[in-house]
């Protein structure tokens, strides 16, 4: 592991990644793989990152931000649990001005496995809404 991850951190396969990812839906951004962000571009909706997770069919390691879920660094991650470990908003909540549209956004920090190269997956809720407002107003 990357000396800058501190604390738990678990396997998942891309395909496990990507069934979480259909069940989530919405809009995600990738910060920092070049091999994603080579591929596919940012932010994309759920299904088409899926799609490319499962072609490229890689193990990942994902950092655990919550350190009380599962007693052993290295475990296997599935679909179901995965969120588990999302963090949300790590901004400041009480700075002036009004929370910001993302407060509740999640993310992920992850890296290929053979990789010391660490990337972000974030959940990218205001372009999903802003998906939906434009489709909602195009006419029939």
């Amino acid at each position: 592991m990357p000396a800058t991850w501190q604390g738990r951190h678990y396997e998942i396969s891309s395909a496990e990644l990507a069934q979480w990812l259909e069940q989530q839906g919405g809009w995600w951004n990738v910060d920092g793989d070049p091999l994603l962000t080579g591929r596919l571009p940012f932010p994309c909706p759920a299904d088409e990152l899926a799609a490319e997770l499962r072609r490229l069919d890689r193990p990942l390691f994902v950092q655990a931000v919550h350190s009380e879920f599962a007693p052993e660094n290295g475990r296997q991650l599935t679909a179901e649990n995965l969120g588990k470990v999302a963090a949300r908003y790590a901004g400041s909540l009480t700075a002036p001005g009004p929370v910001p549209e993302f407060v509740n956004d999640r993310s992920l920090c992850f890296r290929w496995k053979g990789s010391d190269q660490e990337w972000v997956l974030i959940e990218d809720s205001v372009t999903a809404k802003q998906f939906q407002e434009d489709t909602a107003a195009k006419p029939k």
